[in-house]
């Protein structure tokens, strides 16, 4: 195809990306709907999604050490296909207590996966183009949180959950022809003898780094909400107020779609101090929170959730750029990264699953404005002392 001339590299990465978030944004969008098949309280909906959590954390800092010695592809090609078998077997659980079991081995399989591709993806950086950073990141949002969720609310629909989750585990598995694909140009990989004093220290030295712990906190937070608010605003739409579950597919779309859009389109508002850039998005994303926590007018959650999109984007955006200019072996920078991830699928979802019981479900969203005005204050207080 013409329109990716010369860019071959990151046209694979964005097919990867587009089929692994496919099979994402569709797990996302399903296991609460699933919970609330089995019965679960809120509070336990907020476990099976914040458990997973634990299994990102269990292997993240290994997995960037396994990155760097055995090579993104090698590890790629397993976490799928462990992920792929982890996804069959959710339709086998038959009450709360199993499926919580099952997730803590989904998010292992998830770490390992989103661990190689960031890892690889910032080795090609120089390669690819700051400007097309966007892409990488933007393409897994796309599959995740636009496309999944669209393939999801149809599918909920028109078959069955064992279907569904066979249906789901085969977009995992499509990304494997495009690695055997690149693994066949490449010349034979030579192994490095992994030695944990040096991976311990580069840990240690990565600590130390200003700009990675920022966006790592930020990242935290960021997550945290993405993963609550596609698990909540099921919970609300389908059991609150009665409607199917289409329509929180479809607002969970359009918070995908909003953030796939500035992902893409906004990188050219980038700067070397994004401190602004910053205070709008956690300004913008707070005043979408006190929507969603205020109304059950479904075009008022549709505009919220747009808002959220955008605010959730343009942090995405900032964030991937900065952590993709730090020097330093990319696989143990992927995993320091992806602990910010890891933590907010914890906190979350577990949290907000214990709001949602005691004060309601849309208690959930109006909580979430505490942590963004913190990291909008901290902003704000170290922007004024830097310049």
């Amino acid at each position: 195809m013409r329109i990716f001339h010369g860019n071959e590299l990151i046209f694979k990465f964005m097919l990867i990306n587009v089929s692994t978030g496919i099979a994402m944004g569709m797990m996302n969008f399903i296991i609460p709907v699933y919970a609330l098949s089995l019965n679960a309280t809120s509070t336990e909906i907020g476990l099976i999604k914040g458990i997973s959590g634990i299994g990102d954390l269990l292997v993240v800092l290994p997995a960037g050490i396994l990155v760097d010695y055995f090579g993104s592809n090698r590890m790629y090609s397993v976490s799928a296909i462990f992920g792929a078998a982890i996804i069959m077997s959710v339709s086998f659980a038959t009450d709360p207590g199993l499926l919580l079991l099952i997730m803590v081995f989904f998010g292992m399989s998830r770490t390992l996966r989103i661990t190689s591709l960031n890892a690889d993806f910032f080795k090609n950086m120089s390669t690819i183009g700051l400007q097309k950073g966007g892409w990488f990141k933007g393409s897994m949002t796309l599959g995740g949180s636009f496309i999944g969720p669209i393939i999801g609310g149809i599918a909920a629909i028109a078959m069955g959950f064992t279907s569904y989750f066979a249906f789901t585990s085969a977009f995992l598995l499509v990304p494997l022809m495009v690695i055997l694909t690149r693994s066949s140009r490449r010349n034979p990989i030579e192994l490095k003898n992994p030695s944990l004093t040096d991976a311990s220290n580069h840990y240690k030295s990565l600590a130390k780094n200003r700009t990675l712990v920022s966006a790592t906190v930020i990242e935290s937070v960021n997550s945290a909400f993405f993963i609550t608010f596609t698990t909540f605003i099921t919970v609300l739409v389908i059991r609150d107020m009665g409607l199917s579950p289409d329509i929180a597919a479809t607002l969970i779309t359009l918070k995908g779609g909003a953030t796939v859009f500035v992902v893409f389109f906004c990188g050219q508002l980038l700067r070397r101090n994004n401190n602004n850039l910053y205070l709008f998005s956690f300004a913008v994303t707070i005043l979408a929170l006190l929507l969603l926590g205020m109304s059950k007018n479904t075009f008022l959650l549709a505009v919220a959730s747009v808002v959220t999109g955008i605010g959730s984007g343009f942090l995405t955006l900032i964030n991937f750029t900065r952590v993709g200019n730090i020097e330093g072996e990319k696989g143990k920078i992927a995993g320091i990264f992806s602990l910010g991830f890891g933590t907010g699928a914890i906190v979350g979802p577990i949290l907000g699953g214990i709001i949602g019981d005691v004060f309601g479900i849309q208690a959930i969203f109006l909580a979430f404005m505490l942590p963004f005005g913190a990291l909008a204050l901290y902003t704000f207080m170290d922007g004024r002392k830097r310049n």
